[in-house]
């Protein structure tokens, strides 16, 4: 018997010599899906009449972020930009989170209410540092009619500032030139600098003082008052007891994210935010590694910061922590509480090219390096497309563009070597011959919505919905088939349950083109004479699924191949 038989399709090799490659694997294979082992199309993208609510439209050229907050908002942005729900349950404010968003030129990480979100109205991340009180508070009266029985108490002022969120920042540093020796006759009268102004949301002032023991016990909210200013100060009279204070202050080290202030911050503004497992934010500032307090978004105290040996590209949350992505080697950050995490460094050159080729699928995550698709784990990373692709076939796709996304098991990339050259493939780190295929478009930004296990994109600047459409059209042309002997392939068969609409078969000879045949049945076809060769490839494009292909020297070898 002298010719060859297909009776499963597999995906893409080309690290492979065509020749060698299994039997039932392709040198191309576009917008096939080979899960049933057969050859089956891709579905189409569905078009959708979702828009975007803010800041811009799907319609807008250049959207690269899209994200879904709920059904009836959905936020779209031009720029690379993280953006998180709040981890709070049952939010009762609906908190919306940004980082990389630019705002009036300034790169702060913003926080919105999804209620405001048409109305674009953002605030930043973080509660600023109260500044300290600039005048000593005073006493009314100002000597006392019980100094002779009495000890007085000794007393010190703090304050913070509390957004209408409830989020409250760092306190003013208490000042040993305004301690004051305090009677039980004597009320003190603190007032306040001014607020700053600002996207921060400022509400009131928390006002601390000393007990007996030294702890700063909060006295009272004070509302900051909208016609605040240097010529009208606030104001506020303590006269409460020791026995009437309240808590204790909690937030000396409530440090507000980075911002682009280059003298406080020379590395840049806070990227890349996450959410982990433990309520706890993750982002990035140059090296540095920062966590939020766990449910406290708004701060990142410097006490949990970590330095990391190269600049950091992204972050990828594992069940037990966070594998950071650098531009040198990885880094594994484990542990679930932010002040007592643990860094190791993984010994592994596989550097991270594309923050947003970083997709969580699961319990673990795939991003794209210099070399390949690497999967990263608690257990470390490896190069998973190491038997797919060399380094060259890899950086044909100009990895440091890669976007991708989860799309049920699958990882959806995309990639763009200019406007002219681009396109996406489906990746499946499950392994296996069908790991990889080719798509023959590209998308702009997506969304993975696991709620509803849907795959949003901006393709052309229009909203669709990811294998949900109709059939494409696909192409997948086998390994070089080598016989020993030259021979004559006289007859062809293309196996399918349906033929409408038609299958293109072609043959070819030592890369040479011999035959194209439009195939409407599962009846043989004969094949061109008058040549022998070694080698062969089938090509065959369609959109209907594909069972069976037969190529032999006579039909009586068709029918017991």
């Amino acid at each position: 018997m002298t010719g060859f038989s297909l009776q499963t399709f597999g995906g893409k090799a080309p690290k492979i010599y065509s020749r060698l490659l299994p039997n039932d694997m392709a040198t191309v294979a576009t917008n096939v899906r080979l899960d049933t082992g057969r050859l089956e199309p891709w579905k189409g993208n569905a078009s959708s009449s979702i828009n975007a609510t803010s800041p811009t439209n799907f319609t807008q050229i250049g959207v690269k972020t899209i994200f879904k907050h709920s059904s009836n908002i959905w936020i779209a942005v031009d720029k690379v930009v993280d953006i998180l729900e709040s981890p709070i349950a049952e939010d009762p404010h609906n908190r919306i989170y940004y980082s990389g968003f630019d705002i009036g030129g300034f790169s702060h990480p913003l926080m919105q209410i999804a209620d405001q979100v048409d109305d674009n109205i953002f605030f930043r991340l973080g509660i600023p540092l109260a500044p300290n009180l600039a005048t000593t508070p005073t006493l009314t009266p100002t000597s006392s009619s019980v100094s002779a029985t009495e000890t007085p108490s000794a007393r010190s002022y703090i304050y913070t500032f509390v957004s209408a969120f409830g989020e409250e920042g760092q306190p003013s540093t208490a000042q040993t030139s305004q301690i004051l020796s305090v009677f039980s006759d004597q009320t003190v009268t603190i007032t306040f600098p001014v607020a700053p102004s600002g996207q921060h949301n400022l509400a009131k002032r928390r006002l601390y003082r000393t007990d007996a023991d030294g702890t700063f016990r909060q006295v009272a909210d004070i509302d900051i008052p909208s016609d605040e200013s240097s010529s009208n100060l606030t104001t506020f009279v303590d006269n409460k007891t020791d026995a009437e204070l309240g808590e204790p202050n909690e937030t000396a080290d409530f440090d507000p994210p980075p911002d682009s202030d280059a003298t406080a911050h020379p590395e840049g503004h806070m990227e890349g935010l996450k959410s982990m497992n433990n309520g706890v934010f993750a982002g990035f500032a140059g090296k540095t590694v920062l966590f939020s307090v766990p449910f406290q978004p708004h701060a990142f105290p410097k006490k949990f910061q970590l330095t990391v040996q190269s600049p950091v590209v992204g972050l990828a949350p594992l069940s037990n922590g966070l594998m950071v992505l650098t531009k040198g080697k990885p880094v594994l950050v484990q542990g679930t509480d932010p002040a007592s995490m643990a860094m190791v460094e993984i010994d592994s050159a596989q550097s991270c090219v594309s923050r947003r080729s970083i997709v969580d699928m699961g319990d673990f995550s795939v991003y794209a390096s210099p070399d390949g698709l690497v999967l990263a784990s608690e257990s470390g990373v490896e190069l998973i497309t190491e038997q797919i692709f060399t380094r060259d076939h890899w950086q044909a796709f100009n990895p440091s563009s890669i976007h991708a996304y989860y799309w049920e098991g699958h990882y959806i990339g995309f990639y763009k070597i200019s406007n002219t050259e681009k396109g996406g493939f489906v990746f499946d780190p499950r392994g296996g011959k069908n790991s990889f295929v080719d798509l023959s478009f590209y998308a702009d930004a997506g969304f993975s919505d696991l709620e509803n296990d849907e795959l949003y994109l901006v393709v052309n600047n229009n909203f669709v919905e990811f294998a949900s459409g109709s059939n494409l059209s696909y192409t997948w042309k086998s390994k070089e088939f080598y016989n020993a002997r030259p021979i004559n392939p006289a007859v062809a068969q293309v196996e399918c349950d349906s033929y409408s609409p038609s299958v293109t078969f072609k043959l070819f000879a030592d890369n040479s083109l011999k035959h194209t045949q439009t195939v409407t049945s599962a009846d043989p076809f004969k094949l061109p004479s008058g040549y022998k060769e070694n080698a062969f490839h089938v090509e065959v494009t369609g959109s209907v699924p594909i069972n069976q292909i037969k190529v032999f020297e006579s039909s009586e070898e068709i029918g017991n191949g």
